[in-house]
């Protein structure tokens, strides 16, 4: 987290907030720096001050519900917790609550599905692994949540619509005549939708508004929310300051060769000696997702059968990180969709996460 704070209370205020925390004096000249630091890596930010002072000082950078961190803000006497940005996807919400219950404060939550204690669609699609891809929707099913009405769902997986959170609210469509309110599309769908709207499938996707236009223009409708499956484990190897123009063309032509959407991608993973790589680093930041890393003795314990290299043994003290490193990140039941590929100075392998 990272905490700015504008007075001497504020400050001592921070200095008590749980967890690790970069605290930051917004008197000093480090604001701007801050604030853009928590929004390119989704680092959750709270303000101790004002709220007015926070909302000016965010608004310059609030791009889109779906990727914003979490921002909140606290009054300097500790008393109310108010989250502003990404209640939900971010998890605003839920570290307004957290927050409070350990400052012994108030947390002030005010969207209306939290107020109503009803479905979200946002935490639908955050709890299940899902993108989302036309955002705008989300207020169109909200409205029928709140009217009281159930909403009607297309999956390919229907276990989703009976979990115990969810299970009241949505139902499987009626028949293929019926128009469902929420439809959780598979890759080939995706693709397919992305390619008619002029978007290429291969690349991270256009920022929210820019895509929703492209989408409505191939007939997308805000009357259906779209969400779709993000559970791409993309595994990387490389040499030492190999760049992000070298690694991204070639796992760009390896989705494509296998006509998987860049979209999917739900992380990017590699051995620790590699945290900070630029080339990696640059690319999770891309594409949007984190970059995961594993020591060598976490990667020897991946499950599956992996093409070995002496020579990467010789110097990491593991014999396939690419492979390795995806199986462990798309978990217990995954599927290896592409084995190692290479080129001179890296290696990809991409693994799709085990059934939810």
């Amino acid at each position: 987290m990272i905490v700015i704070a504008f007075t001497d209370r504020g400050m001592s205020l921070g200095e008590k907030i749980p967890g690790e925390c970069e605290l930051v004096d917004g008197r000093v000249g480090r604001t701007e720096n801050a604030i853009s630091e928590a929004f390119s890596n989704k680092i959750p930010l709270i303000f101790i001050g004002a709220a007015g002072i926070a909302v000016r000082l965010i608004a310059p950078y609030i791009k889109d519900k779906t990727t914003d961190p979490a921002v909140l803000c606290m009054d300097e006497k500790g008393r109310f917790v108010i989250p502003l940005l990404s209640g939900h996807i971010g998890g605003a919400n839920e570290l307004a609550e957290h927050l409070a219950g350990e400052l012994n404060a108030t947390a002030v939550i005010t969207t209306a599905t939290d107020v109503n204690h009803t479905f979200a669609a946002d935490l639908f699609a955050k709890d299940n692994g899902l993108g989302i891809l036309n955002p705008s929707a989300i207020k169109t099913v909200s409205s029928k949540v709140l009217a009281g009405e159930i909403l009607s769902v297309k999956s390919a997986s229907a276990h989703r619509l009976y979990q115990n959170d969810y299970k009241k609210y949505l139902r499987p469509v009626q028949g293929n005549d019926e128009r469902p309110d929420i439809d959780i599309v598979g890759n080939d769908w995706l693709v397919s939708i992305l390619n008619a709207a002029g978007i290429n499938p291969f690349m991270p996707l256009p920022e929210r508004f820019t895509r929703e236009e492209l989408l409505r223009n191939a007939g997308i409708s805000d009357r259906c929310l779209y969400l779709y499956e993000k559970n791409i484990c993309v595994g990387v190897g490389c040499r030492k300051l190999t760049g992000f123009d070298e690694i991204f063309p070639f796992l760009q032509d390896v989705m494509q060769h296998k006509n998987i959407c860049m979209a999917s991608v739900d992380s990017i993973s590699s051995i620790d000696i590699k945290r900070d790589e630029p080339g990696l680093v640059n690319l999770s930041g891309a594409l949007g997702v984190p970059f995961k890393v594993y020591s060598a003795e976490e990667l020897k314990k991946a499950e599956g059968h992996f093409k070995p290299s002496p020579f990467v043994e010789a110097q990491v003290g593991v014999d396939n990180v690419c492979e390795r490193a995806a199986a462990l990140s798309a978990g217990h039941g995954a599927k290896k969709l592409v084995g190692k590929m290479k080129t001179e100075r890296v290696t990809i392998s991409i693994y799709e996460k085990g059934s939810r």
